[in-house]
């Protein structure tokens, strides 16, 4: 078990900073009551319209390998308009591989972003997806911002609200490290299997 915590933690902090600004990175770790959280962006622009991006997240929590969630998603993005992008995606989360297809709208500010998407998921049958992720980073001195993040995402087939996800983050951004309160939440099967983790977080823009 400690194994895993500790991976979790070199790949965070052992980390090298990247010049190419095609290339972008940013890992977001979270110690909390329950778990610990290892989450990261990998983004590569080809041009204005096409990138690819890996998302990975890993959580383990401290007593039992029970409720380990894992996922791994590979997406090739490309441009449609100016901010709509058209996603296929490929990975692994539990309980096995999964493919999807959506579309997202983006927009952004120096001080917000905002992003919505939906599309279709295939694992063991399809559902519909969708996610929205909302950034607020106001001034507050010249170094130093406020940070708010929200992102939610949702799995729903006709039979049941099948998976959910909810991540909050509140604290302050300096330059290119963020740091503060996490709550991470997850649902399973309309519910009926809930995972709550609160803590702290550090997020990194590489």
């Amino acid at each position: 078990m400690m194994r895993a915590e500790y991976t979790l933690l070199i790949l965070f902090f052992l980390s090298k900073e990247l010049n190419a600004q095609q290339l972008s990175y940013t890992p977001d770790i979270v110690l909390g009551h329950r778990s610990l959280t290892y989450l990261h962006h990998v983004n590569y622009n080809f041009n204005n319209k096409i990138k690819i991006n890996n998302l990975t997240l890993f959580d383990t929590e401290y007593s039992s390998d029970n409720a380990n969630i894992f996922f791994i998603r590979n997406t090739f993005s490309y441009n449609v308009l100016r901010k709509v992008t058209f996603n296929v995606a490929f990975g692994m989360k539990n309980p096995g591989s999964f493919f999807t297809i959506s579309t997202q709208y983006r927009t952004g500010h120096p001080r917000y972003l905002f992003a919505y998407s939906i599309g279709t998921t295939y694992q063991r049958g399809f559902t519909l997806e969708q996610s929205i992720a909302l950034e607020y980073y106001p001034y507050l001195a010249e170094n130093l911002q406020a940070y708010f993040n929200l992102l939610a995402i949702a799995n729903i087939n006709l039979e049941e609200y099948q998976r959910g996800l909810q991540f909050v983050r509140l604290g302050f951004k300096e330059n290119k490290i963020i740091y503060g309160l996490a709550l991470n939440a997850d649902q399973f099967n309309n519910a009926k299997r809930r995972l709550v983790n609160t803590g702290i977080f550090i997020k990194y823009n590489f």
